[in-house]
């Protein structure tokens, strides 16, 4: 691809940035859609998260940002019009600059993980332990639901995290059981890592004590990781079936770009 003064901005906001797998995801589509446009990582430090926000935005030739960790909450309050998912979560990943200059945000982290686990397994009528309940956590958990899932139990180290999470969900699904609690995985289909345990390699552990995991379960950690997870190696020796964090980008990355206005060509 060739980059010139009319190319178009955008990038990916996150604090560490270097296991962000979107440039390498988005700009080849963006370039095979035919947009003169790249998506650029960005590392911005937490301290310096809204000062930076506020200079970025004023950029003339940027016209979209995607959001990781740890910004999904906080960037919420740099846009004009939110979706209803980013309502529902309190959280955006991706926010768009719109024709009168105001700015748009939605959350697609949810589509993008069912999307990568339907590939593997049903949704619908599923055991699941979800751990994790931030903003990446809470898309997730509603967009199980509204897919079918029978129960949801959620976990996180603030407790009133997860049983705020459960709350809300069995409130938007009653037909769904969702509940807070612990993390053994015994008795569920699909396990969810949501935490950003992993993304940080120095932190390079399991997110929680899952107890024997095994081969009629499907193993998902959305940790971007340049390598295997721990969690996601202790699924391959236990023969499950494995959900990448890659998998989840690449599940988005359509909805994203269409978000964008940029048409993905298959």
């Amino acid at each position: 691809m060739s980059i010139d003064g009319a190319t178009r901005l955008f990038a990916i906001i996150g604090d560490p940035i270097a296991q962000a797998k979107s440039p390498a995801i988005l700009t080849p589509l963006m370039e095979q859609a035919g947009a003169n446009a790249i998506l650029i990582p960005l590392h911005v430090r937490q301290a310096d998260f809204d000062e930076s926000m506020r200079v970025i935005m004023r950029l003339g030739n940027l016209d979209g940002l995607t959001i990781t960790y740890p910004f999904k909450e906080r960037a919420l309050r740099h846009i004009d019009h939110a979706s209803h998912r980013a309502r529902e979560t309190g959280s955006i990943n991706a926010m768009k600059r719109d024709e009168d200059g105001s700015w748009s945000g939605d959350m697609f982290d949810g589509i993008g993980l069912l999307q990568a686990i339907q590939d593997q397994t049903e949704v619908a009528g599923a055991s699941i332990l979800l751990v994790g309940a931030g903003g990446a956590g809470r898309a997730i958990g509603f967009a199980l639901a509204e897919a079918g899932a029978a129960s949801l139990t959620i976990n996180d180290l603030d407790t009133s995290k997860a049983e705020t999470l459960a709350l809300h969900v069995q409130q938007a699904y009653p037909a769904r059981r969702a509940r807070a609690g612990g993390t053994h995985a015994e008795g569920n289909t699909i396990v969810i890592n949501a935490t950003p345990i992993g993304i940080d390699p120095r932190d390079y552990r399991l997110p929680a004590h899952f107890g024997p995991l095994s081969p009629t379960m499907t193993i998902v950690d959305i940790v971007p990781s340049q390598t295997q997870t721990p969690l996601l190696i202790a699924a391959e020796k236990a023969g499950a079936r494995q959900v990448t964090g890659a998998a989840m980008t690449r599940g988005q990355a359509d909805a994203i770009l269409k978000f964008f206005g940029i048409r993905a060509k298959k």
